[in-house]
Parts: C-alpha cells; sequence; structure tokens
C-alpha cells in the first residue's frame, strides 16, 4: 500500500523525458509519459525538435496488458516506429535477485516506414478525430478498464485524443490495426471484452505496481491520476 501511494505521488509529480528504457524513472513519470508532455514541449511552428511525431498507448487493462508505441518522422517523409508491450506492468515485489530488471523488461520492435505509409498512419488519425479535441475530455479511464490514448506534435501543433471502450468511436478506430500489423513484439494483442473497472476498498498490497488507478482526460493530455 506504501508503495503504491508512494507511487501515485511521484507519477503524478515527475515529468517525462523519453527516458522509456529506464523502468524506475518510466514507472514514476508513467502518467506524464501518457499526457506526452515530452511531445508538448518542443512541438512548435517552425521549432527544431517538431517534426511529426505520436505517441500510441493501449491500456489492455492495466495489470494484463499495456503496449506503447513510437512514431517519429525521419526528416524525409518517411518515419521509424517503435513498439513496446508487456504482459502486466510488473510488480516490484516479485524482483527477483538473479535477474531483478525482469519484471520490468519491455518486449520490443522497431521498423522503418517509408512516406506512403507514415501518411496512412496520418490519414488514419484525421478519420478517428485525433485533430479535434477528445470527445472524452472531463471523463475518468479506470487502469482496469480498455482503452487508447494518442499524443503528437502533427504540424508544429499539439493534439491529444482518448478514445474508451466501450464506445462507437472505439470501435470505428483505424489507426490500431496499422500499428497491430507493424508490432514484431510477438506479444498477441489482448483485445477488449466486457470486465468491471471499479474496485471496491483499497487496493492490497500485494498488488504492488499494478494497483488501479483512475486518470482524467483533458483536452491536451492527462490529469488528476487518482488511486481508487
Amino acid at each position: 500500500m506504501v508503495l503504491a501511494l508512494t507511487l501515485a505521488v511521484g507519477l503524478g509529480a515527475c515529468a517525462y523525458h523519453g527516458n522509456f528504457d529506464d523502468p524506475v524513472q518510466r514507472r514514476v513519470q508513467w502518467f506524464s509519459f501518457l499526457g506526452g508532455d515530452d511531445i508538448k514541449a518542443t512541438c512548435q511552428p517552425g521549432a527544431s525538435g517538431s517534426t511529426d511525431r505520436y505517441r500510441f498507448v493501449y491500456n489492455g487493462r492495466y495489470a494484463e496488458q499495456v503496449r506503447a508505441y513510437e512514431l517519429v518522422g525521419d526528416g524525409g517523409g518517411g518515419a521509424y516506429l517503435t513498439a513496446r508491450a508487456t504482459g502486466k506492468y510488473a510488480n516490484l515485489a516479485e524482483v527477483n535477485l538473479e535477474d531483478p530488471l525482469g519484471p520490468l523488461r519491455w518486449k520490443e520492435s522497431r521498423a522503418t516506414l517509408n512516406g506512403a505509409t507514415f501518411s496512412l498512419f496520418k490519414q488514419a488519425l484525421a478519420a478517428d478525430g485525433f485533430l479535434q479535441p477528445p470527445k472524452t475530455e472531463g471523463q475518468r479511464f479506470s487502469s482496469n478498464s480498455f482503452y487508447w490514448l494518442v499524443s503528437g506534435c502533427h504540424e508544429g501543433q499539439f493534439h491529444f485524443g482518448a478514445w474508451k471502450y466501450p464506445s462507437e468511436d472505439f470501435q470505428k478506430l483505424q489507426f490500431p490495426k496499422l500499428l497491430l500489423v507493424r508490432d514484431q513484439t510477438g506479444m498477441a494483442f489482448n483485445p477488449p471484452r466486457d470486465a468491471p473497472t471499479e474496485i471496491m476498498g483499497q487496493p492490497s498490497s500485494s498488488e504492488g505496481a499494478n494497483a488501479p488507478f483512475n486518470i482524467t482526460i483533458r483536452a491536451d493530455g492527462v490529469g488528476g491520476g487518482t488511486l481508487f
């Protein structure tokens, strides 16, 4: 419980700086990562570092599966895609001294996309409503539910999108298919399903970093992360 509360404070206070491979930093900066704070900080028309860039995060029930994708323009019309997936967000209480980073390690794959494929992603995002304020603004998303979050710098302007299952907009999303067909992490996709999202009482100490939490959707990112 102490660990869960400590993480809640840390997640709300720490800004993500692109250090995904550091498991400790990634953990305490998770909410900032979800909201794309690092992308927003460099996204300005004509500014250095504001090339088209997108982050996709799939919450397939947080304790079951999380997937994250970074799609970054290469400056020549194409892009680089990094796919990462984990079967569960690791419980620090389960660390094995023989492999201390084992529970924190994500599966990863990388791909290079040509200009036509990068354009397909942009077209899909536009069709999915990414360039408009999220319809789910103000809603609370439970870590026990299924949802997609996307943050990105598109033509020098920051955008944020959030879609939760079950909803018509979630079912119509086009970008997940483009991501999954190029995902070579080897981890099977955990499809959305009807599942209880609310937890009664306090998280147990055995849940550790998998303790449930809420996020609140804003027009420009994520806020209000709280434990149940």
